[in-house]
């Protein structure tokens, strides 16, 4: 850890004051230098390499959760570092220790707190004071950084997950530009189901992100890809369904069946004649996860449908990737598809 610009000016304060003042004005400076470091959340130790002494302030005994009676002393400093830590700390430590070192002491490690058992992320910095050619004392700070370390770990985890979703996303996105032109009659016909199921595709991921790629609400991600090609205010839909989180994958592939089911909807089923109706719901039942789509009042359909991509998506595809099955069917008054996935894939928010 350094130290703040903060608490530098506040060290050559003390020490300006201490040549040039008398004790009040010491005082004075001390109190300041205290506070920034109650500012800070910085603790202070002062470990004396003749006598083995190590005194340590209440913030450092509070981040080794060390009893109040407990004398502080090296062997609780080395016994409480998390074992990974251990050899790179000895290492830091060697090196303070050497007057041919050139440098403040500085590690990053773990420590198990002696009565709490809790695990923290401590950032230290210490300056060593020699005499004749010997380490005599060290004297320096220590600072919670448990929350960065969180913090770094999540965007590490993030990035792994950005580059494997990345390789999936171009598969995706091959797939669905190959099916496209294979069902459409015109190079303008391709360009314009394409750009749509890229926007719903795009859709599904601005939720994702928003999430940190945690998951994304299902209630939002049907509103989204509903509302993306339907004006929900005038047309006769109904959505409903407990608040659910769904996962990522589960998220990109609803989101295209959803999609795929709207564009339907509009184009030739129940929304493309006066009087149609649409409803979605969704449940968890028996260990599962089931999305329902119904459409009443369209046109009778007489046979079923050509397979092109948003058939193959909805009947296949997007039951295949969540390891789920998916039911089309054609009642008399009009169109009903079901997905039943695992009920892991989404979770109660």
């Amino acid at each position: 850890m350094r130290t703040t610009v903060e608490e530098d000016e506040v060290l050559t304060d003390i020490d300006s004051r201490r040549a040039a003042s008398g004790d009040g004005d010491s005082a004075l400076a001390l109190e300041r230098m205290r506070m920034a470091l109650d500012a800070s959340l910085t603790g202070i130790w002062d470990w004396d390499l003749v006598t083995g002494e190590v005194h340590l302030d209440e913030r450092v005994r509070a981040l080794w959760a060390l009893p109040e009676s407990a004398p502080g002393s090296f062997e609780i400093f080395r016994n409480a570092l998390h074992p990974d830590d251990k050899e790179r700390t000895r290492e830091a430590v060697e090196a303070a220790l050497d007057p041919a070192h050139v440098g403040d002491y500085e590690a990053e490690y773990r420590v198990i707190g002696q009565t709490d058992g809790i695990e923290r992320w401590i950032a230290v910095r210490g300056r060593t004071v020699f005499e004749n050619g010997h380490a005599a004392r060290i004297i320096g700070t220590a600072r919670d950084i448990s929350d960065r370390k969180r913090r770094e770990q999540h965007v590490h985890v993030l990035l792994r997950e950005l580059v494997h979703r990345s390789k999936n996303l171009l598969a995706v996105v091959q797939a669905m530009a190959r099916q496209t032109a294979a069902g459409s009659p015109s190079l303008e016909d391709f360009q314009r189901k394409f750009a749509a199921r890229l926007q719903a595709l795009a859709m599904a991921h601005d939720l994702l992100v928003s999430q940190e790629w945690r998951g994304a609400c299902m209630r939002e991600l049907a509103s989204a890809q509903i509302g993306y090609c339907l004006d929900m205010d005038s047309v006769d839909t109904h959505i409903e369904g407990p608040r659910v989180m769904l996962k990522p994958e589960a998220a990109q592939n609803i989101g295209l069946a959803l999609h795929e089911l709207a564009v339907n909807a509009l184009t030739h089923g129940a929304l493309s004649q006066p009087g149609g109706r649409v409803e979605l719901c969704w449940r968890r039942e028996d260990g599962r996860f089931l999305v329902e789509w119904r459409e009443f009042g369209g046109p009778p359909v007489a046979d079923a449908p050509c397979e092109g991509f948003g058939h193959k998506v909805i009947k296949r595809l997007v039951a295949q990737a969540l390891g789920g099955e998916a039911t089309i069917g054609f009642p008399p008054d009009g169109f009903a598809w079901t997905l039943a996935v695992p009920a892991a894939q989404a979770l109660a928010e």
